[in-house]
């Protein structure tokens, strides 16, 4: 079985075509984040002395590591008179002034608003509005236990576990990880590259009528089927796992640094209330096993549907539509309260800051189960019910002479 499932590795995935667009997919990847660091990045401004990417580096070393009482004072000592005299704006427009640090005074007034005094303050109060949050979930799990409400009190004695003890300590550099975490445009590469590697598992052999072929063979039949699955599934979590790989380096390279890997993930603003507790660098990693799953699942549901086509584009628009249903509902997730919305579709397990960005759970026999763990129980099933099914509507090999004398 082992030899038959890398044969069908090789035939289907080590073809040119699919190296091609491999290699296209990747490099058009890297011109998108390298489009996104310039676009959204105020230190993408070059390496000048008086450049924010200079300036900012030449702060970092005395305002990186554990946030202190006297850090906070000497950055808004060097602040508070920046934004005191441009408070009316009347102060001077002119860029080289050679007592400025950008050589201008808003610029200076804004690069520590937005790189130290806004971050160092969200990461400084981040502990006491967990507190509240676990605190309040505490009180509300009291009530709701003395009323004999059992979901409700579950459900907040699992938020109070969650942010009890939530605090950031250190400040660090997170704008990297900022645009990491919301980088989405890789999945629609990852989809349709998968789309178009499964497309034809099952129906290159039927164009030829092979198919037929394959029955009177001892290998053939189901064990054929099986291994076509093995093989596909092997290819969509390899691209997975190497676009997420691409996306991580090409972050690091163009924003030029890896710092603040070791911040909690809730440490990036747009996640403050994350579903989980680990650090940014966990989080690369739960997210690229995460990304994979849900891939394997929409691959798994494309080469169900694909099972049933006698040619090449009958599959290929009916596994394209559904990948667009997939892309187009799932980018508008974000937007639904409705956690169940996101739950069902396995596009949000690509996405997967529509899951982990919230804290958010549905019921199930009477206990909160959070929507991210709902999410992938979910896209499991679809992925095993769709291979049950492919192996159940496979032939089997019954014109085997072998099978026959046995």
């Amino acid at each position: 079985m082992t030899r038959l499932i890398k044969y069908e590795f090789y035939k289907l995935f080590c073809k040119r075509s699919i190296l091609v667009v491999l290699i296209l997919f990747s490099v058009v990847n890297l011109f998108k984040i390298n489009s996104e660091f310039h676009s959204y990045s105020y230190l993408a401004d070059g390496n000048d002395s008086r450049s924010w990417n200079s300036v900012y580096w030449q702060l970092y070393e005395d305002y990186r590591g554990e946030i202190t009482a006297e850090k906070i004072n000497h950055l808004l000592s060097i602040y508070q008179p920046l934004a005191d005299a441009t408070a009316d704006m009347t102060a001077s427009t002119a860029k080289d002034n050679p007592d400025m640090m950008t050589g201008n005074i808003y610029s200076d007034r804004n690069i520590l608003e937005k790189y130290y005094v806004e971050p160092m303050e969200y990461f400084y109060h981040y502990r006491t509005y967990a507190l509240q949050v676990a605190e309040r979930a505490k009180e509300n799990a009291d009530v709701y236990k003395e009323r004999g409400q059992t979901y409700e009190a579950r459900k907040n004695s699992v938020i109070y576990h969650l942010y009890s003890g939530r605090g950031i300590k250190a400040f660090a550099y997170e704008e990297m990880y900022n645009y990491y975490l919301n980088y989405d445009f890789s999945g629609i590469l990852v989809l349709l590259l998968c789309l178009y590697g499964v497309v034809s598992t099952f129906v290159c052999e039927k164009e030829t009528q092979m198919d037929m072929l394959l029955l009177t063979n001892p290998g053939g039949g189901k064990k054929t089927t099986f291994a076509k699955i093995t093989a596909a599934s092997l290819f969509v979590i390899s691209v997975a796992i190497w676009f997420s790989v691409v996306d991580y380096i090409g972050f690091v390279y163009f924003f030029g640094t890896a710092e603040g890997g070791n911040l909690p993930l809730y440490a990036v603003s747009n996640f403050s209330t994350a579903a989980v507790n680990c650090n940014l660098w966990q989080y690369v990693i739960l997210s690229a096993v995460i990304r994979a799953v849900g891939v394997w699942t929409m691959s798994m549901v494309f080469l169900l549907i694909s099972l049933f086509g006698r040619n090449a584009l009958v599959p290929f628009v009916a596994d394209f539509g559904a990948a667009l249903c997939f892309i187009i509902t799932g980018a508008s997730q974000s937007c639904f309260s409705n956690a169940w919305l996101k739950i069902i579709n396995p596009y949000s397990l690509l996405a997967n800051r529509i899951l982990f960005g919230k804290t958010e759970f549905i019921g199930f026999a009477g206990y909160p189960v959070q929507s991210f763990q709902a999410a992938i129980i979910f896209a499991i099933t679809v992925g095993v019910v769709s291979i049950t099914a492919m192996m159940m509507l496979s032939k089997r090999n019954s014109y085997c002479r072998e099978r026959r004398i046995d």
